[in-house]
């Protein structure tokens, strides 16, 4: 495991691709984001990272998260293409298994013309209550 973390954490992958991506199946929006995002690009670095905290904020509201109790013999399936996942180590001593599996289905980019067709269509979005 320690050479894993040691290539993991050495290993620089560079990659772009849109923010906000609509689901390949459901047609659902989601805002792709996450710790290994760097900057936004086409728009200056301060102002990026303002977009970033506000949208990352966003996604980590408690009523957009969920947070799994575990229980012997439970398996959590996640859709990595509209979803944020961190893991919390809290989990001692215990091992953190983990299978992933990659199913072949690209999401598509979400346009502005397109996010304002949509919001106008919808209307007010309406929030659930934060869980008490």
């Amino acid at each position: 495991m320690q050479r894993y973390e040691t290539v993991f954490r050495s290993t620089v992958c560079k990659a772009e691709h849109p923010v906000v991506q609509v689901h390949p199946l459901t047609a659902v929006w989601a805002i792709i984001l996450g710790s290994f995002v760097r900057r936004l690009l086409g728009v200056t670095s301060e102002a990026s990272a303002r977009l970033f905290a506000m949208l990352q904020d966003h996604v980590t509201r408690l009523e957009n998260i969920v947070r799994w109790r575990w229980s012997a013999g439970d398996v959590v399936i996640w859709d990595n293409r509209a979803i944020q996942h961190k893991a919390i180590d809290d989990y001692g001593n215990e091992p953190r298994i983990e299978r992933r599996v990659t199913i072949d289905g690209r999401c598509r980019s979400a346009s502005m013309a397109g996010m304002a067709k949509r919001a106008t269509a919808m209307g007010p979005i309406e929030t659930a209550p934060a869980a008490a």
